[in-house]
């Protein structure tokens, strides 16, 4: 325990230990399956291709049960769940070894499948908060080790028992580790959720709430994506393995077992070096870490193609080795990219989410066994390098966004007591180095926003200027490329606008946000949509609409097509009071509307910021910034150039001559 203590940087090695058993003694099953395969599936007189459907239905029922468990575990105690899992994938290890028929020994699969994938989300959700993040990555390693230790030990100990007593007391051998760990375990306590990261929400979130929240994540959802391809290429790898061996080289299960302890000792060499590595990587920067593990899989396609083309028994070992090994170096980082992603109180949730989402892996993985039984081996190799090559891309796209995800919880942020401008106002909405492109011109370079509650704030420019698109960012109409957002201190980045929308971001698009072939009444309705299940809700909002904008009731009846300029623009503005907003977004107030008209708008406004709206105002008219909005930012070709009192503006010559009067436009950047 103390060179673990030591490994871990002073941080208590007990759970560490406590997780390495339970995952250890859950590979003993599987490995027993994975390499005992040839001699089961001769011993129900079948082939390659049968056994790879039976491994294939097994990944698919698991995960459907994986997800209920992982969002109790993400409410409740973990540790029993963990245990319980434990104990279920023993009994099914038995019930494997009693199957009679194969529709016995793929339902016993099925059962042990069960305990061990509901268990993995959960595991990783307890080191992730066993474990800070300058230490999580080596600890994830520590975790990982247990798959290759439970391979090894899987291997030699299923293959030695099979020679001699036949597949099926190797199962129930092998399911003695399983109940001894758990008796081991029981007593390991139960660490605090969310212990090295912020929560983005203190109350458990409905299940209809858990996917549209993590899919928000931009890396979370590429893990997902990502994962399909490379969860194909290993596990079709892994199913043709063993029958390669058998076919090929005409080796027996002992022999099998061995070739695959001696891979795993490449592996669990590689997962030690690669979490150190990992942890070196993390610790620099998160992208930099993944832009490693792509790296690493572009090596492995490589070297697929390698072992596919083996000619010798003795060059195809060594092969495998090197691929074991280059797994094993990217398998604690693989594993520590969750973890650093996804909420703590999500995180169970997460990875049972992407298990199912990974079912979708099947169909590469049975190809791939389908291509070994038809083609050869060799052809099958080089189509899974293809498939993880494919994932590969999605590693490098998750390389562009991981860093932004992980300051989503920037406590900066996420802290309500920190959530204050320098004069102690509150702060509503905040950007951060947000990007955004359109069909990869990219249109804002890094803006940061601060606006605090309450206040009315002047979004300036000329056309082109990355108004409009900030704007769009915020509400969920467009995707940033990089920066964040957030919203009264939780990370709204990349939600959609019906989500944004639902949190109290209302965006007033000037007047192109009406039908001009619906009555007003009409509109008022379409844009309450929100309100549509609550009918008695919708009418006292709409009387309050009305007493607010009262020019519009005896419009109520008329085309939107007929009004005025200025009447659709309160008719706008009408539809984004129905929905009560914390942040009125509004596009282009007084743009075409005549002086008039636009001194009526304003009253309006103000008269909503004094219902306690804070607004956000794009404008091109400094004179309207002036009369309405107590600060600005003046935007220049996606940058912002000034931030401060409106009034500061009128000193600024600089801005307003590169904007309004056609002057230079190569002044360095400045704030105030």
């Amino acid at each position: 325990m103390k060179r673990l203590r030591g490994y871990l940087d002073g941080e208590d090695p007990k759970p560490a230990a406590a997780m390495f058993g339970l995952n250890a003694v859950d590979e003993l099953d599987n490995a027993t399956f994975i390499w005992l395969g040839p001699i089961i599936a001769e011993s129900f007189d079948k082939g390659v291709g049968a056994f790879g459907i039976i491994g294939v239905l097994v990944l698919v029922v698991a995960p459907l049960v994986a997800v209920p468990v992982s969002l109790a575990a993400d409410r409740r105690t973990r540790m029993p769940i963990a245990l319980a899992c434990a104990a279920t994938w023993a009994v099914f290890s038995l019930a494997s070894a009693a199957a009679l028929t194969l529709t016995m020994l793929v339902l016993a699969r099925i059962g042990s499948s069960l305990g061990r994938t509901v268990s993995y989300p959960v595991q990783l959700s307890l080191m992730a908060d066993f474990y800070s993040p300058r230490v999580r990555a080596k600890a994830l390693g520590v975790h990982a080790q247990a798959n290759t230790v439970g391979a090894i030990f899987g291997a030699l100990g299923a293959g030695a028992v099979a020679h001699f007593f036949g597949w099926r007391a190797a199962f129930v051998v092998l399911a003695i580790p399983t109940l001894l760990t758990i008796l081991a375990v029981r007593k390991v306590a139960e660490p605090a959720r969310g212990s090295y990261e912020r929560r983005e929400t203190e109350q458990a979130l409905p299940f209809r709430e858990v996917f549209p929240r993590l899919y928000a994540i931009r890396s979370q959802r590429y893990v997902w994506f990502g994962g399909v391809y490379l969860v194909g290429a290993v596990l079709g790898s892994t199913l043709v393995l063993p029958f390669y061996f058998k076919e090929t080289y005409d080796i027996g299960p002992f022999g099998v077992g061995v070739i695959g302890a001696v891979a795993g000792l490449g592996a669990m060499v590689a997962t030690f070096i690669g979490a150190r590595i990992a942890q070196d990587r993390l610790n620099e920067a998160a992208r930099i870490g993944v832009r490693w593990i792509a790296s690493v899989c572009f090596a492995i396609c490589g070297v697929l193609v390698l072992f596919g083309l083996a000619p010798t028994l003795w060059l195809a070992v060594p092969v495998l080795f090197v691929l074991f090994a280059l797994f094993g170096l990217v398998s604690p980082l693989l594993a520590a990219i969750g973890t650093l992603i996804a909420p703590p109180e999500l995180r169970s949730s997460a990875y049972a989410i992407g298990q199912v989402i990974w079912l979708l892996g099947a169909i590469p993985a049975l190809v791939i066994a389908l291509i070994a039984d038809r083609l050869g081996f060799g052809w099958a190799f080089a189509f899974a390098a293809v498939v993880l090559l494919r994932g590969t891309f999605h590693l490098l796209t998750i390389a562009r966004y991981i860093d932004d995800d992980v300051a989503r919880r920037d406590p900066e942020h996420v802290d309500t007591a920190a959530r204050t401008d320098q004069d102690g106002s509150v702060l509503l909405l905040e950007t951060k180095g947000l990007t955004v492109s359109y069909d990869g011109v990219q249109v804002l370079f890094g803006v940061d926003l601060r606006i605090r509650q309450g206040e009315i704030v002047a979004l300036l420019g000329t056309n082109g200027a990355g108004k409009s698109t900030t704007l769009n960012a915020i509400n969920g109409l467009v995707e940033p490329d990089g920066g964040n957002i957030w919203f009264d201190g939780t990370p709204i980045t990349g939600e959609p606008p019906e989500r944004t929308t639902a949190r109290g971001i209302v965006q007033a698009p000037g007047g192109r946000g009406i039908f001009p072939g619906l009555t007003v009444e009409e509109n008022l309705r379409l844009g309450a949509f929100l309100l549509r299940n609550d009918k008695a809700l919708l009418s006292s909002r709409l009387e309050e609409v009305l007493e607010v904008f009262p020019a519009l009731r005896p419009l109520l009846p008329q085309r939107a097509g007929a009004l005025s300029g200025g009447q659709r623009q309160q008719l706008v503005l009408a539809q984004a009071f129905l929905l009560k907003p914390r942040l009125l977004l509004i596009d282009e107030l007084s743009l075409g509307l005549a002086p008039v008209i636009v001194q009526e708008l304003l009253a309006t406004v103000r008269r909503l910021n004094r219902e306690g709206v804070t607004i956000v105002l794009v404008e091109q008219s400094v004179n309207v910034a002036l009369t309405l909005a107590d600060r600005a930012y003046f935007m220049e070709k996606g940058q912002v150039r000034f931030e401060g009192p409106t009034s500061e503006l009128l000193h600024r010559d600089d801005l307003l001559r590169s904007v309004f009067l056609g002057g230079r436009t190569d002044v360095p950047l400045a704030t105030a």
